[in-house]
């Protein structure tokens, strides 16, 4: 089985679209949303985990392509605005795989 963790954003004429269902029922993946939030007539973003085969993997990301849901990798959303950062580390607690840590000397 692979994975993908991938960041979606739907235009505000999709959110109220079974489209997240589709990608179990047609493409046998297993989701894991991470993260949502999804108003509606508004913009949606979601942070999701694709969990199956490759190929289902693909139909389902070319599936998102289609109906016009912007898909990204993970990693490319993910921005620091160090202008309003406050340095806390509050984001570390919740860096499952540890890629964030603080150095504890010089924090």
């Amino acid at each position: 089985m692979a994975k993908k963790r991938i960041v979606l954003t739907f235009p505000p004429e999709l959110v109220d679209q079974p489209i997240i269902y589709r990608l179990v029922k047609d493409y046998d993946l297993v989701l894991n949303i991470l993260r949502a939030q999804v108003t509606p007539k508004e913009e949606g973003k979601m942070v999701l985990e694709l969990e199956g085969n490759k190929e289902g993997i693909n139909k389902g990301l070319k599936y998102l392509e289609d109906v016009k849901v912007d898909v990204q990798p993970l990693a490319k959303d993910i921005k620091l605005n160090e202008q309003e950062c406050t340095s806390c580390g509050a984001c570390i607690a919740v860096c499952s795989p540890k890629a964030l840590f603080m150095d504890r000397e010089s924090w």
